[in-house]
């Protein structure tokens, strides 16, 4: 997160409420870079925020996908690498996390995952 996304966050091996707030914030600032989203880089989930998330799929690569793997690490998923790439290892994490909050199981990070991931 520091290193990619300047998350200022101090290294302690716990993803606590200042992790997730970094996340978010990384989150705002990805969806504002990409898809001029327009939001306040605050590090609050919000219906703003919801509502800017677009749908990441297997195959996708960068930022964005970075930032899935880097929630799901925290909450405990193993998503084979900690990269840009969304490959099997996330889709099966993917999948294991939504059966977990009873979403869909699709494999798809749209608005309904990403708000399970980060709010």
């Amino acid at each position: 997160m520091n290193r990619w996304f300047y998350g200022g966050l101090i290294v302690d091996n716990l993803a606590g409420s200042a992790t997730n707030k970094a996340l978010i914030k990384a989150l705002q600032m990805e969806l504002n870079s990409q898809f001029n989203a327009g939001l306040k880089v605050d590090g609050l989930w919000g219906a703003k925020t919801k509502n800017a998330c677009i749908t990441v799929r297997e195959g996708a690569n960068g930022n964005l996908t970075r930032l899935i793997k880097a929630a799901l690490i925290c909450k405990g998923y193993d998503v084979k690498g900690f990269d840009g790439k969304f490959g099997d290892g996330l889709d099966k994490a993917v999948k294991k996390f939504q059966s977990a909050k009873a979403l869909k199981v699709d494999g798809l990070v749209g608005q309904g995952t990403f708000e399970a991931l980060f709010k």
